[in-house]
């Protein structure tokens, strides 16, 4: 009678050899995890300053202030992202999906342009 299977070294030398794989794929996998994480949260970023841009645009003819915090847009203000989501200018699937609370675009101009930079954790 043939006995038709594996052996155990064979066995053990097969799950070493998978873990030897799994050990040299692991980093470049976590790697292009992280990479895709951060293109997504960069992504959620320019879609809250193009709102910003909107708003502002759509603003600074009838008043002089951000109403968010009071502040001047002619030199320096901040626009909230809660601002932008009860204004109808961010939408509140993509508020809340990417977690936006209490984070802001810190908006500058020098007269000709304005410039928009995305602010974790204002207050």
């Amino acid at each position: 009678m043939k006995n038709k299977g594996f052996t155990l070294l064979e066995l053990i030398g097969t799950v070493v050899i998978l873990a030897i794989i799994m050990l040299i794929a692991l980093p470049a996998i976590l790697s292009m995890l992280t990479e895709g994480q951060k293109t997504v949260d960069d992504a959620a970023k320019e879609i809250v300053k193009s709102a910003a841009n909107k708003y502002v645009g759509e603003h600074k003819s009838e008043v002089k202030y951000i109403r968010a915090t009071g502040t001047s847009i002619k030199n320096h203000g901040e626009i909230s992202t809660e601002t932008l989501r009860d204004e109808g200018y961010l939408e509140k699937e993509v508020y809340d999906k990417y977690e936006l609370n209490n984070d802001c675009v810190v908006v500058t101009s020098n007269n000709k342009k304005y410039f928009y930079e995305y602010k974790e954790d204002c207050e």
